[in-house]
């Protein structure tokens, strides 16, 4: 699983032009789910929410206590962050997971981080609220958009999440070839594409939100996402906490035993509960 729009690039077509890389920046792979996270789905409770004229398939675990809702990143599902759903429910929180419009089982075709951080509110609108989120890869600026947009919570926890929307932009630009003079104008076709200027989805344009304790979690040796960009989000978060997770990779953090126990240990603090 490749979490962020800039993963995965060395098996596409190189030598893009500005709109044949705003094609495939915006339609992520729907990745299918394996047995396990299979049996996971049919343990849950099924919710659907509409988003945009999309249908989104959602998943709820347990019936009480305080409600964590799990965030995935780009090119992935709900049930990629599966590993999070046991440990919770043993300790008394429900956990809600949807698929983001065009991933797993939800319906669209094409999205981008602005356009999952509006399923994050009209999920918490339907769904919620929520006592807490995890969020991993590009559900992080997602939810930071959110935050900043009138989503609450009490505590939230991002792994590997990147800190600018424009430095992935030129990251997957270059990966995909577009000619060095012509990825100002990729930079303005994404800009009109989801309707805001690139500057608005710096970590530094989205503070308001962050006004609740965080963990930030990071592998340092992430090859997708920098490790800088979670020590950026640290240094303006005032309530945040950071830790490394060295040899976790981006993909494998999520289900490392020490980001769980961090998480876990992290959230009874945040949101305790009886």
């Amino acid at each position: 699983m490749n979490n962020t729009p800039a993963a995965d690039t060395t098996a596409q077509p190189l030598g893009l032009t500005a709109s044949q890389a705003l094609h495939l920046f915006t339609r992520p792979r729907r990745i299918p789910p394996q047995e396990q996270e299979q049996q996971l789905m049919a343990r849950g409770r099924e919710r659907v929410v509409n988003h945009a004229g999309r249908q989104l398939r959602g998943w709820i675990w347990g019936s009480r206590g305080p409600d964590v809702l799990l965030a995935h990143g780009w090119d992935s599902r709900a049930s990629h962050l599966g590993a999070f759903v046991e440990p919770l429910l043993s300790n008394g929180y429900r956990v809600t997971a949807f698929d983001a419009p065009a991933h797993g089982a939800s319906e669209g075709n094409q999205s981008h981080v602005i356009d999952i951080g509006r399923a994050l509110l009209q999920i918490h609108q339907e769904a919620g609220p929520f006592d807490a989120v995890v969020a991993h890869s590009v559900g992080s600026p997602a939810l930071l958009y959110a935050l900043a947009n009138g989503l609450t919570t009490r505590a939230s926890v991002h792994i590997a999440g990147p800190a600018s929307l424009r430095r992935v932009l030129i990251a997957f630009a270059t990966a995909c070839r577009v000619p060095e003079d012509d990825i100002p104008g990729f930079l303005a076709l994404v800009a009109e594409h989801i309707g805001m200027p690139l500057e608005q989805m710096e970590v530094a344009s989205l503070a308001s939100g962050m006004r609740h304790p965080a963990l930030l979690l990071h592998a340092p040796e992430d090859r997708e996402i920098p490790y800088s960009d979670s020590l950026a989000l640290h240094k303006l978060w005032r309530g945040s906490a950071l830790m490394d997770i060295p040899g976790a990779g981006h993909r494998r953090i999520v289900a490392d035993p020490r980001t769980l126990d961090a998480t876990l240990q992290f959230l009874l603090r945040a949101t305790p509960h009886g």
